[in-house]
This record gives C-alpha cells, structure tokens and sequence, in this order.
C-alpha cells in the first residue's frame, strides 16, 4: 500500500466545500442522467436474457418430449412384441400389447393432449389412440381430431426416416417419429399431440412483451401473445436455438413504453438543469467515477468472478485513495488465502469420502471363495446332487456380486434382485415351508439403478433376527416411488424388544462407527451409512415398529437418471 496516497475523507471534504450550495441538485441530477441514459438499455438486456432463458426452457421440454417419443423404441415390451407378432402373425395379440405400451408410456405424460400409433403398411388403416386424462379430451373427440390431421402427417413420416419431424393442423402441434425395427424397417408412425402452453406457457406470461411468437422449422409458428411489431421506438427481440432434431426460433415485441418503464419523471429534469450545472456535473462525475464507483465495480466484479468460481483471482489496485486500495490488498489476500484453503479442504474431503465408501464395501473379497465353490459344484452335478448344486450357485451368485468384479458400484434394481433371490433360494432351503417370502416390485422401478448389495443385507437382517428365534415367519418385500426417491420396504413379523430397538438405534446413528464392531452386526449399519454418503442425509435405512409384531425396515434411495 502506498503511504502518499491522499485520504478519500480529506478529498471528499473539498468537494463538499465546493458544492455545498448544490449537493442535492447535483445528486438528482447524476441519479436522473444515469436512468435516463442507462435504463432503457439496461432493461432491454434484461428482457433479452429473460427471453432467451425463458425460449431456453422450452426448447428444454421441447427435448424431454423427443426423448419421450424414443422409448417405444428402447422398451422390451415393443421389440418382443413385434418379434411375437413376426412369428405368430397375431395381429391382435400385437394391438393390445402395443396398446398397454404406449398407455403406460403416454397417457400420464401431461406434455401430450393425445398420442396415436399407425401401424405401417396396414390396409385398414388401424391405430392406436393414448388420451391424457388430464387433457379434458374424450377418446371420440382425439380420434376425429387425428382424423383430420392423419393425412399430412402420414405425408410428413414418410420423409422422416429416422429423424423427428413437427406438423401444425389449425393450432394442433405434433410431434412425429417412425418407430423402425432391429432392420430399419418402419412398424408404424408415432404423433404425440403437444400442449403449447406447457412448452411456451412461460414466454406467453412475459409481461413487458406485447406479442410473442415462436417456430418449430417452416411448419410449425406458434403466435403465443398479441400480433404484429413493436410501437415506434420499441425493439424486437429474437433468438435462434439450433438442436439436431429441430430449429427453435422466437421472436418478441417491446414497447418504447415498457423500456423507459420507471424512469418518465426524469425526462424533463435534466434538461432545465442540465445548462446551469454542465461543468460541475462534468467535474463532480469525472470524480465519483474515478474515485468511488470504478473502485467499487472493481470490487464487485472481483466478487462475481468468486462467486462463479475463480478462486484465488486478483484485482489492480491503482484506486486514487488510502480506504479502496486498503479494501483492494485485503480482497486479494482473502482471495488467495480462500483459494488455497479450498484446494486443501477439497482435496481432504475427495481423500475421505473414498476411504470411507472403500472401507464400507470392502468388508469381504472372497476371490478365493469362488474358485472353491466352483470345485465344490462340480463335484455335486458329478455325484446327481442337484439340489446341493443349486444352493451352491446361489452362494456364487451372491458372493460374485461382492467381488463387484465389473467394479461398478450402482447396479439395476433388475440385478440386485438376482442376488436377492440367490440368498432367498439359499434360506428358503433352509427353513422350507416354515419361511413365506412375497415380492412386490413394479416393473417400472427395475431400470432404477441403487447400490450393490444394498437388499441383501437387509433380507439378511429380516430373516436371522425376526424368523430365526421362531423358525418360522413372514418376510416381505416392496418397492415404490416417492417423487426423486425410490423406496423399498422390508417387513417380517419377529418383532422387536426395546433392547432391539436401543442396539438399532446405535447401529443406525449417522456418528456410529462400523470399525469398533463386530463383523456379524455391522450389515444394518453398512447399508444405511453407505446410502448416506452416496445420497445424502435424506436417504438411508430406518427400522421402525409396524402393526402387531410387524417390523419394517425402509431404504430410501435417490433416483438418478
């Protein structure tokens, strides 16, 4: 810091003296010159970035629906039936499969009014009709829509190929896709009717616009809001998104009036005034920015740059006073000192969240064990022990699953469940028809993907302390969605004493710490750690009373794409 810098105090007191007759007129003078000369420019790029946020969000949904209109082709359901209906030449048996399909897919989907499949090369013409519920549209009124609309759609699909394609009927947007077999070989055309106000609703609502419109390639020109140019002197605002699948442009009209919205007052002040205090509004701006507001915008854009995430960034500091250059030393000193306190605590907290996850899974690696087990089964299929070699590849599959040989830490809900049944078929060998085990996984929950060997231990934990001290019992398990968490339920009816629910208590609690136990009780409390250092505090493993002697155990998984 330079000691012969001038004091700002001292310099702003001189200016005081030499205006003290005018300070608030100069002060309204500046405050009037900045709105009118900056205001109109300052909201027009207001407006601007909010147009294109908002344009933005709709070509976001607009991808999310042609992400939608691809799952046909990605879900086993539409491939085995086609290859069912190729072999069979079932043709009913294809339309109710096909129509369950595409129920499930789109009747809920609330970004579609309706949604019809064509089958291809079909000489009656036969469709399936998918309504949403939401929509407020009867079946009969979506077939005589479609009706209208069948023709230059059909038309559009037939150039398609592969590719997506948009098609407008008097205000009715949609959406259209071939649906191709494994050989590229079209098995119908997919048009999912579009809600406008769910893509655009958002620019239609902008309030400042006094008409908005926006269009998806030639076909389609959607008019949101109001009609024809700005009033003179307004602006129009426009702007392009190019995806692969479409061209999204919009366009939006602003009145001279909304610009200069707020700053109409001042229109008349600063030409009285402007004359009379030319020259010391000159000198008095010519100061303030020099003196006070660059070093201020300095420091506001150094904070910016922090906050967006360049840690460690310095500013100059040639400011003209003692306070800013002594406020300009102490920000790059905390900068550099923040950037170098973030990389350690970085660094520490990537060092610690491995180890913990690595020491919380890698509790067994039985290499060892499988090439045992190997030798063992085989010898049971040589001596017609079939049902020794059964339970011998359980224990195989379920100890492969803890070698986690892929080293993939989250599997399907799909795969977990094999080493789920592995260990059911084991237990169940063991306890015959004295152990009842009921499974209730929806199908859609099979794609979620959750973390290895995070049921098994559960189950485990189920039958060894709720059936074992009876021999005999009630194991159940189910799964559901709660928003952007999937949850499974674990239930049997062995109960639990309070010493149970003291010693679940200790093992579920986020400060327990699994090396100080013993390996047979830490299953409960590696699960539930795990989920909470992969998820978050908000997922995890609960054990609680039911009804009766029922005991349930909850896992809460976050869903991720």
């Amino acid at each position: 810091m330079k000691k012969n810098t001038p004091s700002l105090r001292r310099q702003m007191s001189w200016i005081i003296l030499l205006c003290w007759l005018l300070p608030m007129v100069i002060a309204a003078t500046v405050v009037g010159w900045y709105l009118l000369s900056g205001a109109g420019r300052q909201r027009e790029q207001a407006m601007r970035q909010q147009f294109q946020l908002n344009l933005q969000l709709g070509a976001d949904r607009v991808n999310s629906a042609v992400e939608a209109s691809r799952l046909p082709s990605y879900d086993p359901e539409f491939r085995e039936g086609w290859n069912q209906y190729r072999q069979d030449e079932s043709y009913a048996m294809l339309y109710r499969r096909f129509s369950a399909l595409f129920s499930r897919l789109y009747q809920s989907d609330s970004r579609f009014f309706y949604g019809v499949f064509c089958f291809a090369g079909d000489p009656e013409n036969r469709t399936i009709t998918v309504v949403n519920g939401s929509s407020g549209l009867l079946h009969n009124q979506a077939r005589e829509l479609w009706r209208l609309d069948a023709e230059p759609v059909r038309e559009l699909a037939a150039g398609l190929d592969t590719n997506v394609g948009f098609c407008q009927r008097e205000g009715r947007v949609y959406l259209v896709r071939n649906l191709m077999d494994a050989s590229y070989r079209p098995i119908g055309v997919l048009a999912l009717a579009l809600d406008p106000d769910y893509f655009f609703g958002d620019l239609a609502l902008l309030p400042w616009a006094s008409a908005v419109s926006v269009s998806l390639g030639p076909e389609v020109v959607l008019t949101l809001k109001g009609d024809g140019p700005p009033q003179p002197g307004g602006r129009t605002l426009e702007h392009t998104i190019q995806d692969r699948d479409y061209v999204l442009r919009g366009g939006a009209a602003v009145d001279y009036a909304a610009l200069l919205t707020g700053a109409e007052s001042y229109r008349w002040l600063l030409p009285a005034m402007g004359f009379s205090l030319l020259l010391l509004l000159g000198f008095t701006f010519r100061f303030f920015r020099q003196k006070i507001s660059r070093p201020i915008q300095v420091l506001m854009e150094g904070a910016a740059r922090i906050r967006q995430g360049e840690l460690g960034c310095q500013i100059d500091g040639g400011t003209g006073s003692l306070e800013f250059q002594y406020l300009t030393d102490s920000f790059n000193q905390m900068s550099g000192q923040l950037r170098r306190q973030f990389d350690r605590l970085y660094q520490e907290e990537l060092a610690r969240r491995d180890a913990q996850i690595k020491a919380l899974q890698a509790h067994i690696n039985p290499h060892f064990l499988n090439n045992t087990l190997e030798i063992i089964n085989w010898q049971a299929r040589m001596s017609g022990d079939v049902k020794a070699s059964k339970m011998i590849e359980a224990l195989s599959t379920v100890l492969d699953a803890a070698l986690d040989r892929r080293g993939s830490p989250q599997v399907r809900l799909a795969e977990e469940m094999t080493y789920v049944n592995a260990y059911l078929y084991i237990v169940k060998e063991r306890y015959g028809k004295r152990l009842e085990v009921d499974v209730d996984l929806p199908d859609g929950l099979m794609d979620c993907l959750v973390p290895r060997l995070i049921l098994q231990p559960v189950i485990e934990n189920a039958v060894e302390h709720g059936i074992g001290p009876s021999g005999q019992g009630q194991v159940s398990l189910r799964g559901f969605r709660e928003g952007e968490r999937l949850v499974l339920e674990i239930e049997n009816n062995g109960g639990l004493s309070p010493r149970d629910e003291e010693h679940i208590a200790r093992l579920l609690s986020p400060e327990y710490d699994t090396q100080n136990e013993p390996s047979g009780n830490i299953g409960i409390a590696n699960v539930n750690q795990r989920l909470r250092i992969l998820y978050g505090p908000d997922c995890g493993l609960t054990i609680t009373r039911g009804e009766g002697s029922q005991v349930i155990a909850r896992l809460t998984v976050a869903v991720r794409s």
